[in-house]
């Protein structure tokens, strides 16, 4: 009863950041099982204005994504209930392996687990987490209350316990308390510039350099740098890189990613600078790398793989077709 009620009740209006650009349409989501993203409902063109409101967007949003992992159906619906009442876009998964699928196709603004999980156990999803995710703010329910247990779960890198049976009230402002918390610690670090082998990024004005360079990169090709280096080390697949840079579900067949991996690339790959910094993970997608070029003899300086064109069939986002 508990996942077809879930499943039966959709979430009203949580418009992301492309929805309120156009007109303030939102799309109905469910509570498990399905990403909380907005639509584009108009096409235009990008605008630098858009950028600085997309990098200020990607950590302060209006209503905080916040995951589930709870294997208990009812007290999960219970949270997500709860949280979405309170301006929160709740996300349910009842085992563990699927939501650490959920966890790597986007992060969350807070991780809401609870330890004794199938497949995946909340100890061992801590543990992976952590070692991609070390900001991520995670808030753990469990049934054990000795003190031990909470100790261990805290050690291994949880920020708050919760014990079972707990006031939904309680868990919410928790969960409130976290995600201010978590914004403005990221607001106060993307102050900052951020470097990586001789590339330097300034989001404040939106200026990035190579060697002392300046880039000229349009307002696209830097969406697709900041989601790149927020991610980095970390390949991140053409779906959620389109989601991330167009705010938008990416259509089958649609090589738009492709595109603007490759005019990217032009700018920062192919100048003959001692590094690169678009990599390509094969069967994956995308991360960002400062990784030193590798000159081969009879390579020509400046030189990177090139990615497969899109056909005269493929499928473009129409900020692309020039």
């Amino acid at each position: 009863m508990g996942v077809r009620w879930a499943a039966s009740r959709h979430f009203r209006g949580f418009p992301d950041a492309a929805a309120r650009d156009h007109g303030g349409v939102s799309v109905p989501v469910s509570m498990r099982s399905q990403p909380v993203h907005g639509i584009v409902t108009k096409l235009r063109v990008v605008t630098c204005r858009e950028v600085l409101t997309f990098v200020s967007d990607m950590t302060e949003t209006e209503h905080p994504y916040i995951l589930i992992i709870e294997d208990d159906e009812s007290t999960g619906e219970a949270v997500a209930f709860h949280l979405q009442r309170a301006g929160f876009a709740p996300r349910l998964e009842i085992d563990g392996l699927a939501g650490l699928q959920a966890l790597k196709s986007g992060l969350p603004a807070v991780l809401v687990l609870d330890l004794m999980l199938p497949h995946i156990d909340g100890w061992h999803l801590i543990r992976e987490v952590r070692s991609w995710a070390p900001n991520l703010p995670i808030i753990v329910m469990t049934a054990r209350t000795n003190e031990h247990d909470r100790v261990e779960v805290l050690g291994l890198g949880a920020d708050d316990v919760v014990s079972k049976p707990f006031s939904m009230r309680e868990l919410v402002a928790r969960v409130t308390a976290a995600v201010r918390r978590a914004s403005v610690a990221q607001l106060d670090a993307e102050r900052q510039e951020i470097t990586a082998g001789d590339l330097v990024i300034d989001p404040d004005r939106l200026a990035v350099t190579i060697a002392g360079q300046p880039i000229d990169l349009t307002p696209l090709e830097f969406k697709l740098l900041w989601v790149l280096t927020e991610h980095r080390g970390r390949a991140l697949s053409r779906d959620v890189i389109y989601q991330r840079v167009w705010r938008a579900e990416r259509g089958h067949g649609d090589r738009s990613v492709d595109v603007l991996v490759r005019r990217l690339r032009r700018k920062v790959d192919e100048i003959g600078g001692a590094y690169t910094y678009v990599q390509t993970q094969h069967g994956v997608g995308y991360r960002f790398d400062a990784m030193l070029r590798q000159m081969p003899a009879g390579a020509v300086r400046g030189a990177t793989p090139e990615e497969p064109r899109p056909s005269a069939h493929s499928s473009l986002h129409p900020s692309l077709a020039r």
